[in-house]
């Protein structure tokens, strides 16, 4: 069972992949295309439902052009979320 502590850190880490998604105007699909990650996982990524692996990270950096670790920056970029 998911603490909601945890629950809380995925659902951060969700919101900034759709950020970081959003601002390449990239759909669901699109960035699917892009890599190696069904688009109904991300979807369920970015909601906080499941929780990623380091291979589908490092997935949906490639899709974004982004190093692993700016998808981990969600502190920085959604100071308003609870820690």
């Amino acid at each position: 069972m998911v603490s909601d502590l945890d629950k809380g850190i995925l659902i951060q880490f969700g919101k900034r992949l759709k950020y970081l998604r959003q601002s390449k105007n990239l759909t669901y699909r699109k960035m699917a295309l892009l890599c190696n990650v069904e688009y109904a996982d991300i979807q369920r990524y970015e909601t906080g439902k499941v929780n990623i692996t380091l291979l589908s990270l490092g997935e949906l950096a490639k899709a974004l052009e982004v190093d692993p670790q700016e998808l981990l920056n969600f502190k920085e970029t959604l100071p308003d979320l609870k820690t």
